[in-house]
């Protein structure tokens, strides 16, 4: 009773308090951005960035005291420096951490440190004169010094500027980490699928791997967002379903349209199909099978959508009457599914 009472006297602010306390709740950005492993072994080697990891290992090593990655945006620079930092942590006690080239300016002291440098988007310092000028008053030191340094510049390939930057361009091992080729994107997706926990059908890979395009971080968001939905998307129907939740990520690709897609082979099949209206086969498919937006797929299909609305349940309600119509629809997504990985 005491115990009822005193929470009658508890203001809500401070019961939510006490319930925020005793369930810790994790935020959504912890969920779709946890921080996984950064080390070696959690980076994929592919021949566009083998040169880098090399480098990066030879760094950690200590028999390579002077490196320089240069690459395009969103293919693991950042994550091949966070792995030296840890591999320097857990196998030579040596604690350091990862720097912005403007954090790292903006506190001189952090220069005088003996410890390896490790030294992320230096591609700041090329287009303004004095953190310039800072930037290579600190290397020319550290070079002089011995003190080991590592830098990761975005740019496509070395540059002239870049190099002008390295105090005795001799020392230093400028090593490239290029953009991924289909191939290699394929070998990608199944080690991030790996992380995830997901397991994609070979059609599904193939199809993101060839025709997602942007970088590393436009296919790690890509299997987030299917994590959200599920980890199985192995069998015809799971794999379109994937294509519909993925179909933003597709943006880039000019050539890419699901609805259209689906419609051409509603087209081209429905002689397959003469049981049932094909439109229909392909608005039902489109709205409850790929779950995509009603009215993206009206205007693709030329109607209203409160008329592909209508069809497309009309043609769920068939669906439980009619075996014929359920077989239908298995056949139509293969066919789909099958036609989307050929492309």
């Amino acid at each position: 009773m005491g115990l009822i009472k005193e929470a009658h006297h508890t203001t809500n602010m401070e019961l939510v308090n006490q319930t925020e306390t005793q369930i810790p709740y994790p935020k959504l950005s912890k969920v779709l951005f946890e921080r996984r492993e950064t080390t070696f072994n959690s980076l994929a080697a592919m021949p566009s960035n083998v040169e880098a990891i090399e480098a990066a290992l030879m760094f950690s090593a200590g028999l390579n005291p002077f490196v320089a990655l240069v690459g395009p945006s969103g293919w693991g620079k950042s994550h091949l420096l966070s792995a030296v930092a840890s591999r320097l942590s857990l196998e030579h006690g040596i604690v350091t951490e990862r720097y912005t080239v403007v954090d790292y300016l903006s506190n001189p002291i952090r220069s005088e440190s003996a410890h390896p440098l490790i030294l992320d988007d230096a591609q700041e310092a090329l287009g303004k004169s004095r953190m310039k000028m800072a930037l290579r008053l600190c290397l020319e030191r550290r070079v002089k010094c011995g003190k080991p340094t590592i830098l990761a510049f975005t740019s496509p390939k070395p540059s002239r500027a870049l190099r002008a930057l390295l105090p005795s361009t001799r020392d230093w091992t400028v090593a490239t980490m290029g953009a991924a080729e289909p191939a290699e994107r394929l070998l990608l997706l199944h080690q991030l699928s790996s992380v995830e926990g997901l397991v994609l059908s070979p059609r599904l890979s193939k199809v993101i791997a060839d025709q997602m395009y942007g970088n590393g971080r436009t296919l790690a968001g890509a299997l987030k967002r299917l994590r959200l939905s599920g980890t199985n998307w192995l069998d015809p129907s799971a794999t379109l379903r994937a294509f519909g939740l993925l179909d933003p990520f597709f943006a880039d690709n000019g050539v890419w349209d699901l609805k259209h897609k689906i419609l051409k082979v509603a087209e081209q099949s429905k002689d397959q199909f003469s049981k049932v209206s094909s439109t229909d086969l392909a608005l039902y498919t489109m709205l409850h099978e790929a779950s995509l937006s009603e009215i993206s797929v009206a205007r693709a299909a030329g109607i209203e959508p409160a008329d592909a609305y209508l069809r497309a349940s009309s043609f769920k309600s068939h669906l439980a009457e009619s075996e014929t119509a359920r077989a239908y629809v298995r056949q139509f997504i293969d066919l789909v599914v099958e036609s989307l990985s050929r492309e």
